[in-house]
């Protein structure tokens, strides 16, 4: 049986949230005829309507898989995203044998990374940009991915939109004035098709298959796919999610660091990822 290259890690990272986590470039909807303006109005307020109704507990507990592959190579993770939403936050990545990959952590104030092969601490005072020197350039904060996957998008999505344009199954919706996203889709009912980005590698998010989630006004995607111009794909498979009633104890969302691991700045490190190849 032909076995799978081994997959550089820069490939996932830049698949990756993100939070987690990709294909091509999204396509922008073609022409079709164009709503009313209350039409599309009604949507997006139906959607942001449901998103108010999705207050979360004070704590969430994520767990599913992740699978990557760009040029014919590909790779699995496994992982584990829990923590309180208004922080702290902590991921967990294994491998598909179970063992340690990485544990991420934010906590508002502070990126935190510890790499078991390294047996190093990496420590940057913003998440986004500590990920991508840590080799993961991620769109989103740990806790925008934590909405992201558990189906809290009115977090993200701004609450007025520049124009809309009627497609299969829904409206596109475009923003003109947010720094980051650039359009969300939504079918006739309110519920979010895809969300799209800005930046020089601009990215998109799929949500498919949808089911009701416990404690959320309104289903939950459990797949979800990133895709960026760059010829990369992440599938994020949600099989579990639960909110929690009681924030977790703060000993709960510390990393597993041993006293002798190395502690290092993340600005002080060169351009190469440190995230080890699966």
């Amino acid at each position: 049986m032909r076995r799978h290259a081994r997959l550089p890690v820069r490939f996932f990272l830049m698949a990756a949230l993100a939070l987690l986590a990709t294909g091509c470039a999204a396509p922008r909807p073609g022409p079709g005829p164009a709503p009313t303006a209350d039409e599309a109005r009604v949507v997006y307020k139906n959607f942001l309507a449901n998103q108010a109704k999705n207050q979360p507990a004070p704590a969430f507990s994520l767990a599913g898989s992740m699978s990557f592959s760009r040029a014919g190579k590909s790779g699995r993770l496994n992982f584990r995203f829990y923590g309180n939403f208004k922080n702290p936050v902590r991921l967990d990545l294994t491998t598909a044998f179970g063992g340690a990959y990485a544990h991420l952590r934010e906590d508002g104030e502070e990126f935190t990374a510890f790499l078991p092969d390294k047996n190093a601490v990496y420590r940057h005072a913003d998440t986004r940009q500590g990920a991508a020197r840590l080799g993961m350039p991620l769109p989103f904060t740990l806790r925008e991915m934590a909405a992201l996957v558990s189906g809290r998008l009115g977090e993200l999505a701004p609450p007025d939109y520049a124009s809309a344009k009627k497609v299969a199954g829904g409206y596109a919706y475009a923003f003109s004035k947010d720094p980051r996203l650039s359009g969300l889709t939504l079918d006739f009912a309110g519920n979010p098709r895809h969300l799209t980005g800005r930046g020089v590698e601009p990215w998109r998010v799929d949500f498919e298959d949808e089911e009701p989630a416990p404690g959320m006004a309104a289903p939950v995607a459990r797949r979800l796919t990133l895709t960026t111009p760059g010829g990369a794909s992440l599938v994020l498979r949600v099989k579990s999610l639960a909110p929690r009633e009681t924030p977790y104890p703060a000993a709960d969302l510390e990393l597993p660091i041993p006293p002798t691991a190395d502690v290092r700045s993340l600005d002080a490190t060169g351009g190469e990822p440190l995230l080890p190849d699966l």
